[in-house]
């Protein structure tokens, strides 16, 4: 029974290993494309090994038929830590992306330039609003 479990185990993991290859996505070549199926490639690696690693805790109980559901703890805490990984990631590449200074018109999104922009917008807005409210005027008489 246990290694009938394993077997599947082991052939849903290799499928799933196999799904990710590079030579599957080989047809495009967008930038975005690449870095989501790294990004997923990266959670599900790590998913996998928290797994593994559950699979391993096995060896140490008497009972490994009532301790499965450590394999699917191990692999949920991989999943979030996985997910905890890229998001850093992806804040710090942001971050540098902006301190290394390649956006284009840096200069123009300076802040005087971009509060003076911000004014003279919400006047332009307050402007069209003041124009198109129309007056009522009401008179009572007893």
């Amino acid at each position: 029974m246990f290694n009938k479990f394993c077997k599947r185990l082991l052939m849903l993991m290799s499928a799933f290993s196999l799904s990710f290859s590079p030579c599957v996505f080989a047809q495009e070549d967008s930038g975005i494309l690449k870095e989501s199926i790294s990004d997923l490639a990266t959670v599900a690696g790590i998913g996998l090994g928290g797994a593994v690693l559950g699979l391993s805790t096995l060896s140490f109980t008497e009972e490994p038929r009532d301790h499965l559901k450590n394999i699917l703890v191990g692999g949920a805490i991989g999943i979030i830590a996985g997910v905890g990984i890229v998001a850093w990631q992806q804040a710090t590449k942001s971050k540098s992306v902006i301190e290394s200074g390649s956006i284009e018109s840096s200069e123009e999104f300076s802040t005087s330039r971009r509060v003076a922009w911000q004014k003279s917008e919400i006047q332009k807005t307050f402007l069209s609003q003041t124009k198109s409210i129309p007056s009522f005027n009401y008179n009572f008489s007893f």
